[in-house]
């Protein structure tokens, strides 16, 4: 897990962000015993969404939360 601070840009709104990454985990068909790992997709756990210095995380519904979760790791995986 990695902690990250970045700038997503939504409604025309420059929101910084403050959260921990996760990077996705491929996943393994076997291992030498047999068992598997099914492996996991790229997960970003927001801590704070700030705007001019006022935290307003709490004011976001959990549709716009998704939004910039999905800004945040899209982010992560073209870099």
């Amino acid at each position: 897990m990695k902690e990250i601070e970045t700038e997503v840009n939504l409604y025309d709104v420059r929101l910084d962000v403050h959260g921990y990454y996760s990077p996705e985990e491929p996943m393994v068909m076997y291992y030498p015993d047999g068992s598997g790992y099914p492996g996991s997709r790229a997960d970003f756990d927001i801590e704070t969404v700030t705007v001019e210095g006022v935290n307003i995380y709490e004011l976001l519904s959990e549709h716009v939360k998704q939004i910039i979760t999905e800004e945040v790791i899209d982010n992560q995986l073209n870099q």
